[in-house]
């Protein structure tokens, strides 16, 4: 218990606690300043302002009755005041993780605490912006992953293809010497019929020069002829 449940002024060294000896809460000494008689202790003793007045109003009871009414208010107070100290704990522990500190002032856990959830807040709002830049990054890079993935698969084919080729290689390599045999002996014809031609052209020059000699012969023999047959008419 930090504080006085009646004035709610905070325990300290010069504010000492004290006990009621009627319902057993811990209250300062300005708010117990108070005595009277009890049964159960048979002596008087220090009781709280709420008991002295309610008491103090209550002497024509019997002490029996008086005796088991302060039990049960007793016992109510007592579990009202568990109560409160249980909630207090959890709330000063819930502070203490939200601040990250251990403080025994409940007002500075409190500010503590209130700052701390700021900078959280304010980290989380940062982290939703570098999130956001994330999936902006991974989404570029799927796209560039597919690029990469459809070049991938055209340089695939583009080696089964070149597989293919070197698979037909030997095929075409005989093709290719089939072709060469086949245009050496078309040259070798050629250079035949070349020779041939040159030996045609040669016989067709001289026989044209023979050709052309009888005929220069035989011109005057034709002329004399013709002259013989004019004179006859």
């Amino acid at each position: 218990v930090s504080e006085c449940p009646l004035c709610t002024q905070k325990f300290s060294s010069t504010k000492r606690k004290h006990h009621c000896r009627a319902c057993g809460r811990v209250i300062c000494g300005s708010c117990s300043g108070n005595k009277l008689f009890l049964p159960a202790y048979n002596k008087e003793e220090r009781v709280c302002d709420g008991c002295f007045d309610l008491l103090q109003h209550d002497k024509g009871r019997p002490v029996n009755e008086q005796f088991l009414e302060l039990k049960r208010i007793e016992a109510s107070l007592k579990a009202d005041l568990r109560e409160k100290q249980q909630q207090e704990e959890w709330f000063r522990s819930f502070l203490t993780q939200v601040s990250g500190q251990s403080c025994d002032d409940l007002p500075q856990l409190i500010s503590q605490s209130q700052l701390r959830w700021q900078q959280t807040c304010q980290r989380m709002r940062q982290e939703e912006l570098q999130l956001k830049d994330l999936e902006a990054a991974n989404d570029s890079s799927e796209t560039e992953l597919r690029s990469r993935a459809a070049a991938v698969e055209a340089l695939q084919r583009q080696v089964q293809t070149m597989q293919k080729d070197l698979k037909e290689r030997p095929n075409l390599q005989g093709q290719c010497d089939e072709l060469q045999r086949s245009t050496k002996i078309l040259q070798q014809e050629l250079t035949g019929l070349r020779q041939r031609s040159f030996a045609l052209e040669a016989s067709f020059s001289s026989s044209s020069a023979s050709m052309s000699f009888v005929s220069n012969l035989s011109m005057p023999s034709r002329m004399e002829g013709c002259r013989r047959s004019c004179d006859v008419m």
